[in-house]
């Protein structure tokens, strides 16, 4: 049925249809494999927190925050994190009245956040310290291991699968990045096959959802703060996780065990 075309045409004819098998070929390409658009995501303004040490060398963090009703003095100590709610008037009787005396003599940091000015943020603290006689509180562990620093979204996800959901309240799941082993032999893969494009779309807008909402609340904003005082992570570590959720693909969480599993160390070949 080709006999009437010229080989020219026959020629342009099956370029033409390489060509539409490539287009659909490329039209149909399997979307699982294509990476998801960045999302656009507001910034994070300062929280505005400001660093003082008292006399004995106590951590205080001071922000202005709160409203009329008043606003909140935590003490985040080793194992707990204790929170005061406080009037803005008044405020002395209710401090005595709330104080846990379970924290004499114990290492903390407080954080006060509520409307009052700066002088009285700070004699609330001295009182606090004087009172419960604190001692300075000594960081957890050391720095993030440099493969879960290098791949904080991958480390997000491995510790949600990993942990209990008991253990990962929404303002201190980020934190638990510090309970991720950063041993390839004591890491179990939850899953051989990793989060689906569409698994993973949801779960990084959740994230990123629950990371600003928790940023911009005042209460969560003091449990950040405990936390990034105990754990002493880089400055910006909530911020940076925030920021890389956006531009993350499903991929994160393999990097990251291929990043662990070519920093074990290697064995040396047994002699016989």
């Amino acid at each position: 049925m080709l006999h009437g075309f010229s080989r020219t045409t026959l020629s342009v004819l099956i370029i033409v249809c390489l060509l539409l098998i490539s287009w659909i070929h490329l039209g149909f390409k399997d979307e699982e494999e294509q990476p998801l658009p960045a999302l656009t995501q507001p910034l994070l303004a300062d929280a505005g927190w400001r660093y003082w040490q008292s006399l004995e060398g106590i951590a205080v963090y001071l922000r202005r925050a709160g409203d009329i009703n008043g606003g909140h003095l935590a003490l985040r100590s080793a194992s707990a994190l204790y929170t005061l709610k406080l009037p803005a008037t008044d405020w002395p009787d209710h401090l005595k009245q709330q104080l846990p005396g379970s924290l004499k003599g114990s290492q903390a940091v407080l954080l006060i956040a509520g409307p009052w000015d700066e002088l009285s943020q700070k004699t609330m603290a001295a009182y606090v310290i004087r009172t419960l006689n604190l001692q300075p509180l000594e960081p957890a562990g050391g720095p993030l291991p440099t493969c879960i620093a290098e791949h904080l979204v991958g480390a997000l996800w491995l510790t949600q699968a990993l942990l209990p959901a008991s253990a990962l309240q929404p303002a201190h799941a980020w934190a638990a990045l510090y309970s991720l082993p950063d041993s390839l032999a004591l890491l179990t893969r939850p899953d051989a096959t990793g989060p689906t494009r569409s698994a993973w779309a949801e779960w990084r807008l959740e994230q990123t959802r629950i990371l600003r909402q928790n940023w911009q609340n005042d209460l969560s904003q003091i449990d950040i703060q405990a936390d990034l005082a105990y754990y002493r992570p880089p400055e910006d570590l909530y911020r940076q996780l925030y920021h890389q959720l956006g531009q993350s693909q499903k991929t994160a969480p393999a990097e990251l065990l291929q990043c662990l599993s070519a920093a074990q160390p290697q064995r040396e070949p047994s002699q016989h």
